[in-house]
């Protein structure tokens, strides 16, 4: 895994908990970014027949990862699903960064 990834998702996580949110935990945030850069760059051999994937369906995917790997009961998350939504568009954006024109 590229360093500077990490280390752009890192950050973002820890922007996130300076901003409240409580799933991105320093506890947790190394742990965090591991599973989801791993997810993130997984999605393709787990969905072969997806070639051409929404943003939306990567995060979605994403979500659910980080879900399953840290929840003890994952179909209890509830409102919390909101704050799993912002980690996994943070570790995102550090993934695959926008490219400029």
């Amino acid at each position: 895994m590229l360093e500077p990834t990490r280390a752009a998702a890192l950050a973002a996580l820890t922007e996130l908990w300076e901003q409240g949110c409580p799933i991105a935990s320093p506890d947790d945030r190394d742990r965090l970014v591991n599973i989801g850069l791993r997810r993130w760059h997984s999605f393709h051999r787990r969905h072969p027949r997806n070639r051409q994937p929404s943003h939306e369906a990567r995060i979605r995917d994403l979500v659910r990862g980080l879900i399953e790997a840290v929840e003890p009961e994952p179909g209890l998350v509830g409102p919390l699903v909101k704050d799993y939504e912002c980690v996994a568009e943070a570790i995102a954006t550090a993934a695959a960064p926008l490219r400029e024109p």
